[in-house]
């Protein structure tokens, strides 16, 4: 059985007259990277603060490593357990890359080697600059360096790539796999479902207060009956349209008419898909191109997300 590394029992946080955690329930245990899902303002940064010690629950407990969090305080071996990346995070500019580096690992009695983090992390080029002169992608690479000197066993990281471009966010992403490599479990709070996608290898979806869906990326993606269709076909794409089971229609690409009708190329999400390819090879023997495949992360996550909005 594995290790329990994080313990929540019933945990409530009310702001003003919002309910931001409702009788919340979560376990998380060695060797997994949690993303933690869910629209801005379900609470994901409150959960993480309240996890870190960082503010304070109404009711409820939580435990890590089999201790109150409240520990955390007077308990040094307990912080050095943990590394922490959070959203609002700033460094100095005057100081070099380096000297940050130097600086946090004084607080550790056993940190990992500057050489060896400067080398895993991809700072070798620019441990000598300012932090001020960075550019995002590098400032995110440095703070993880200080997150992970330590040589923790979890780590929290609360929206690591806002505002990274793709370039910057896939050379992040790489770290947080080579993170997972080295035995460190994480938990992520993420709005990009692509990132949870690639990552976790446990989801996460919060919605009012609670946790309305939880399990790896491939059983949520199953949890959505529906699926993709893309052709090349000579039907209006009104036509398709107007069948019920046929959620949407996109256009890829129009061809000049050579016939009645132009031949498009399109994607059709369906709930049926069978029923609507029984439809589609009926009047349109043409049909060409034809592949059939799931939905991704987004729709599933939309699909959920207002499911149960819908049956509150």
């Amino acid at each position: 059985m594995s290790t329990t590394f994080v313990e929540i029992s019933n945990l409530n946080k009310k702001f003003s007259q919002h309910q931001v955690l409702n009788q919340l329930n979560l376990t998380i245990h060695a060797g997994e990277i949690v993303a933690i899902l869910g629209e801005n303002g379900t609470g994901k940064t409150t959960l993480l603060n309240i996890m870190l010690g960082l503010l304070p629950a109404d009711s409820g407990e939580v435990q890590l490593f089999g201790r109150p969090v409240s520990d955390l305080k007077q308990s040094m071996p307990l912080r050095g357990n943990i590394g922490v990346m959070l959203q609002q995070a700033s460094l100095p500019g005057n100081l070099t890359v380096q000297e940050h580096l130097q600086l946090f690992s004084c607080y550790y009695p056993n940190p990992r080697p500057l050489p060896e983090l400067i080398q895993s992390c991809g700072l070798s080029d620019i441990v000598h600059q300012r932090f001020s002169s960075l550019s995002g992608g590098q400032k995110q690479a440095v703070l993880f360096a200080l997150a992970i000197v330590g040589k923790p066993v979890l780590l929290f990281l609360d929206e690591p790539t806002v505002g990274l471009d793709v370039a910057a966010r896939q050379a992040f992403w790489q770290q947080i796999r080579q993170a997972k490599a080295d035995g460190i479990s994480v938990v992520l709070t993420t709005h990009y479902l692509e990132e949870a996608d690639q990552l976790a290898s446990r989801i996460l979806v919060l919605k009012n207060g609670q946790f309305i869906a939880d399990g790896s990326p491939a059983a949520l993606k199953a949890l959505n009956q529906t699926r993709q269709l893309c052709c090349s076909t000579r039907l209006a794409t009104s036509l398709i349209q107007s069948w019920p089971e046929v959620q949407q229609v996109v256009v890829f690409e129009t061809a000049e008419k050579t016939d009645a009708e132009a031949l498009q190329q399109l994607q059709i999400q369906s709930l049926q898909p069978e029923q609507t390819l029984r439809r589609m090879l009926a009047l349109d023997e043409q049909l060409s191109d034809l592949t059939v495949s799931g939905v991704g992360l987004e729709q599933a996550f939309l699909q959920l997300t207002q499911h149960k909005e819908h049956s509150a």
